[in-house]
């Protein structure tokens, strides 16, 4: 499960490079692949964010440079520096998330263009766009996505945006990169993903405290012979 949780979530919804600004939580519904479709809570104090999947026992915290995961094995608390195995095969990535998850993620982007039409989610206006993009096997796909310029919306990609970067230690999704250098972020895109509620707050603070020690992965990698 938590193979599965690392592959899925850092690829597919991923935004901006500015830095995040403030406190907020973004709630949100996302395919994910074999996992079906699932509902989300993200979750930020400045950089930090905590990032909660529904039905999944595990917790993910971006803290500093790091990304942990977080479990409660029958009454054990386990943290783990997921990040630390950026560079070990399968650990993420386009091309693997692909093949293990059952999803289809973006390479490139061809065309995004206002429609011109007008749309609320999840209470925050939005302008609906047609995007054009090729998939890792070169296949050429068009969705439609409400993007917005909303400040807490931007403001999460941001931070969502150093997650990415610090579990995959990759480039960001050139989707995500495309609609940073437009100062936009999704409201929707497609049928595989819909915002559906924003909020200022971020929850109590201890939320954001690692609540054990990490597990030193390097160390036990190393002795297994992995690099």
């Amino acid at each position: 499960m938590l193979r599965r949780l690392i592959r899925t979530v850092p690829l597919a919804l991923i935004a901006m490079t500015a830095p995040a600004l403030a406190d907020g939580t973004v709630v949100y519904e996302a395919d994910a692949g074999k996992m079906g479709r699932v509902s989300m809570t993200d979750r930020w104090q400045g950089d930090t964010l905590r990032v909660e999947v529904e039905g999944v026992d595990a917790t993910m915290l971006l803290k500093d440079a790091t990304v942990y995961s977080i479990t409660n094995a029958g009454g054990r608390i386990m943290v783990l520096p997921i990040s630390d195995l950026a560079g070990m095969a399968g650990a993420s990535g386009a091309q693997g998330a692909s093949r293990n998850t059952g999803m289809v993620f973006p390479t490139r982007i061809d065309a995004i263009t206002d429609t011109g039409e007008r749309r609320t989610v999840a209470g925050i206006d939005g302008t609906v766009y047609e995007v054009t993009w090729r998939d890792t096997q070169g296949t050429t796909h068009t969705s439609t996505a409400v993007l917005t310029d909303h400040p807490r919306l931007l403001e999460h990609q941001a931070v969502k945006m150093r997650f990415s970067r610090t579990v995959a230690n990759e480039p960001p999704n050139p989707l995500m990169t495309a609609l940073d250098d437009r100062g936009l972020a999704p409201l929707t895109f497609g049928d595989r993903f819909a915002v559906l509620e924003v909020l200022d707050g971020a929850g109590p603070a201890g939320d954001f405290v690692l609540p054990a020690e990490p597990m030193d992965l390097r160390g036990m990698t190393g002795g297994l012979g992995v690099q």
